[in-house]
């Protein structure tokens, strides 16, 4: 009997992409993709890499260049020459000496959980919907409201709008750590 986690998926530097790509194993990507790229595995994104949209991972190592909202269940590590900019969501970050990043980010064992909140404020959860179906999660995070995500609509990601769905909980955010409570 064969494992899908053992096999890995490679698109070589010569490839370009556009759309929506699950794949249930590990994958090396060289080339171009635009659109939701779901990696049950490890995503590993050679120097070559050029990547759009949204970008959802076991584990994530980067060494070309993302413009991605990133949720990444394990580790991410971003290598030299890597560029990362959006929304990161991840239990743990590494990101080594020549590597850059911009944008937010949200690391911990409560990552994942955010970035479900933080998407179905925007009518974007249904593109985590591979978290609740094949990743493993702690059971206190996967399917709280699965019966509620049954809007069948295509998703459409925009970096900037996560962007916003942060601006408007980072109040929220701050007064629960400064003692306040959320309100």
């Amino acid at each position: 009997m064969s494992d899908a986690r053992t096999s890995k998926t490679v698109l070589g530097p010569d490839c370009r992409i556009s759309g929506e790509l699950t794949l249930d194993n590990d994958a090396l990507i060289m080339g171009q993709f635009t659109g939701t790229l779901r990696v049950t595995g490890t995503l590993e994104l050679s120097e070559s890499s050029q990547v759009s949209g949204m970008i959802i991972a076991g584990a994530l190592r980067l060494a070309g260049h993302a413009e991605a909202d990133v949720v990444v269940e394990d580790a991410v590590e971003l290598l030299p020459g890597a560029q990362l900019v959006g929304q990161l969501y991840t239990s743990r970050l590494n990101i080594v000496e020549g590597a850059t990043f911009q944008g937010d980010v949200c690391v911990g064992p409560k990552a994942i959980q955010a970035a479900k909140e933080a998407l179905k404020q925007n009518d974007e959860h249904d593109a985590l919907s591979s978290l609740d179906q094949g990743m493993t999660q702690p059971a206190s995070s996967i399917g709280q409201d699965q019966d509620q995500q049954e809007d069948p609509a295509p998703i459409t990601t925009v970096p900037g709008s996560v962007n916003q769905i942060l601006q408007r909980r980072r109040p929220k955010v701050l007064s629960a750590r400064n003692g306040n409570g959320i309100g």
